[in-house]
């Protein structure tokens, strides 16, 4: 099940592995397809995306994938554990690796 659309293949990668590491089952796919826009059309189909291996994790992912977006245009976080600023798309301090609050 298609879950999650990208601008481009990093994000798709950043969206995949924040799914994984709450053990949501999914993959990135259609990232080869993204190089050959300008030959096909622009858009939905040839953006890469996430797909959900099970469809009983649609919810979860769903929050996930808010938190995310709302992560992406947020303010800067400080990390509670070495006190770093870390900016509002980064899941995890770069100084420490702590998990974002």
């Amino acid at each position: 099940m298609r879950i999650y659309s990208a601008s481009n293949p990093a994000e798709a990668h950043i969206v995949c592995e924040l799914l994984k590491s709450q053990r949501i089952s999914c993959e990135v796919r259609g990232e080869g397809i993204f190089g050959l826009q300008g030959e096909v059309p622009l858009g939905e189909s040839s953006e890469p995306f996430i797909w959900l291996l099970d469809s009983g994790q649609v919810e979860q992912a769903h929050a996930v994938i808010e938190q995310f977006n709302c992560a992406s245009s947020g303010t800067p976080w400080c990390c509670t554990q070495c006190g770093e600023t870390n900016e509002a798309q980064f899941g995890v301090c770069w100084q420490c690796g702590e998990s974002a609050p």
